[in-house]
C-alpha cells in the first residue's frame, strides 16, 4: 500500500461525510413541508432566522450534495476495481501513456459480475427506499446508471470529460430555457400548480393515518420518480464520468502526495466555488427573497428559474467545495479522519437519515409535518448529522464495516 493510501481513503470518506450533510439538510425540507414533493412551495416563512436557514441551506447545499456523491460514487467504482479485480484478464484502458502506465484498474469477469451484483442490490435499496420512506431516492437512478458506466468503463478521459460537459450543458441549457420562459411569461402562469394540491392538504395526508400517509407518498414518488430519472439521473450520470476520470489519473493519491502546490489548487477551487455561489445566491433570491426577509412569495416561474438557477451551479460550486476540501485535508489530517466514519457507512447513514426522518415528521410516527420552524428544522439537521457521526465512531470501534454495508458486501463479493 502506498503511503498516500491511507489519506486519499479518509479524505474520500471525508467528502462523503460533508455530503451527507448537505443531503441531508436538502431532503429534509420534503419531510418537514412534504407539499414539496408535488412541486408547491408552500407558505412563505414568517421569521428572518427562519428565512435565513431555508436561503443558506439553498445557497449551500442544494444541487450541490448529490453532485459531489455522485462523483464519489464514480471514483468509488474506479477504486473497486482496482482493489477488487481480478489479474487473471488485465485489459487497460485506452487513453494517454501515462493514463495506462497508472494501471488504473484491471478488468476481469469476475469483477464485472461484481459490479452487476453491486449495482442490481443498489437497484433493489432504490425501490424499497423510494416507495417506504423517501420519495426523492436517488439509489434507483444510481443502480439503473451503475449499469451505463460499467457498459463505458474503457472509455477513453477525452471521451468521458466530453460527453459530461455535453450533458451538462444540455440539461442545464433545457431547464434555463423553460425556467426563464416561464419566468418572462410569469403573469400567465396564475394558478397554473394548483392541479398539484392543496399544501395544507398535503401535510394533513402526510401526517395523518398510516394509509393517508402511504397513499400520499406511492403518489408522490411516482410523480417524482420521472424528475429524478429524467433530470437529476443524467446530471448524476456525468458525475459518474468525471469520478471516473479522476481515480483512473489518481488525482486524489497526487494531490495528497504534494504534486499540486495548495496555491495551485486553490487558484481552481476558489473561483469555481465563487462564481458557483453568485449563482446560487441569485437562484435563492428568486425563491426565498433577499436573505433576512419575509412574507415573500415567488411565482412559479421564480421557483422553476431559482431550481435551475441551483442546477446549472451544482457542478462548478461542487468541484469548489471538492478541490478546497482536499486542500484542508491535506493540510489538517485529523479533519478528515474525524469525519471519515461517517463517511464510510454512506450507505447506512443515507438510509437511517431518512428513516429518522419518516419517525419524525410521517403520521406512522410523530406526525410533525408542517408542524415545526425552519429554525428548529435547521437544529435537527445537525441533531442528526451529528449522532451519526458519533454513532459511526463507535461503530467501527467494534466493527469493520457499516451495519448494511456489510452485507451489501458480502452480496457484492459472493462468487469470491
Amino acid at each position: 500500500m502506498s503511503t498516500t493510501q491511507p489519506s486519499r481513503l479518509a479524505a474520500v470518506d471525508g467528502l462523503r461525510a460533508l455530503a451527507l450533510l448537505g443531503i441531508l439538510s436538502v431532503n429534509i425540507w420534503f419531510f418537514a413541508h412534504p407539499e414539496m414533493l408535488l412541486g408547491v412551495l408552500g407558505a412563505a416563512v414568517e421569521t428572518p432566522a427562519d428565512q435565513l436557514v431555508r436561503f443558506g441551506s439553498a445557497v449551500i447545499f442544494e444541487a450541490k450534495s448529490y453532485v459531489v456523491f455522485s462523483f464519489l460514487f464514480g471514483l468509488s467504482f474506479v477504486l473497486a476495481w482496482r482493489s477488487g479485480a481480478t489479474i487473471e484478464k488485465a485489459e487497460p484502458f485506452p487513453g494517454t501513456a501515462a493514463e495506462r502506465s497508472l494501471d488504473a484498474y484491471e478488468t476481469g469477469v469476475s469483477e464485472t459480475r461484481r459490479s452487476v451484483r453491486r449495482f442490481a442490490a443498489l437497484i433493489v435499496l432504490g425501490l424499497l427506499h423510494g416507495l417506504f420512506l423517501f420519495a426523492g431516492d436517488i439509489l434507483l437512478a444510481y443502480g439503473i446508471l451503475g449499469f451505463l458506466l460499467l457498459g463505458l468503463r474503457r472509455i477513453s478521459a477525452k471521451a468521458a470529460l466530453i460527453t459530461a460537459a455535453v450533458i451538462y450543458a444540455v440539461v442545464a441549457g433545457f431547464l434555463l430555457l423553460i425556467a426563464g420562459a416561464s419566468y418572462a411569461f410569469e403573469n400567465m402562469m396564475e394558478g397554473s400548480t394548483d392541479w398539484l394540491g392543496d399544501p395544507g392538504q398535503a401535510a394533513a395526508l402526510y401526517g395523518g393515518t398510516a394509509g393517508q400517509w402511504l397513499s400520499f407518498h406511492l403518489g408522490a414518488y411516482l410523480l417524482v420518480l420521472s424528475s429524478i430519472l429524467l433530470l437529476q439521473g443524467p446530471l448524476a450520470f456525468a458525475m459518474f464520468l468525471l469520478g471516473l476520470v479522476v481515480g483512473r489519473a489518481r488525482l486524489l493519491e497526487r494531490i495528497a502526495g504534494g504534486e499540486f502546490s495548495t496555491a495551485k489548487l486553490l487558484s481552481l477551487g476558489l473561483p469555481a466555488l465563487g462564481i458557483g455561489a453568485l449563482i446560487s445566491f441569485a437562484g435563492a433570491w428568486l425563491v426565498w427573497g433577499p436573505p433576512g426577509s419575509t412574507g415573500h412569495s415567488p411565482g412559479p416561474g421564480a421557483e422553476l428559474l431559482g431550481s435551475a438557477l441551483h442546477l446549472a451551479a451544482g457542478p462548478v460550486q461542487s468541484f469548489g467545495y471538492v478541490v478546497i476540501l482536499l486542500v484542508i485535508f491535506r493540510a489538517a489530517a485529523p479533519v478528515a479522519k474525524l469525519l471519515a466514519p461517517a463517511g464510510r457507512m454512506s450507505l447506512t447513514n443515507y438510509l437511517t437519515q431518512s428513516l429518522i426522518m419518516v419517525v419524525l415528521f410521517a403520521g406512522v410516527g410523530l406526525g410533525l409535518a408542517g408542524e415545526l420552524s425552519e429554525l428548529a428544522v435547521g437544529g435537527i439537521v445537525l441533531a442528526i448529522w451529528g449522532s451519526q457521526l458519533l454513532v459511526s465512531h463507535l461503530w467501527f470501534a467494534r466493527f469493520s464495516r457499516g451495519p448494511l454495508e456489510a452485507p451489501l458486501r458480502a452480496w457484492t463479493y459472493a462468487d469470491r
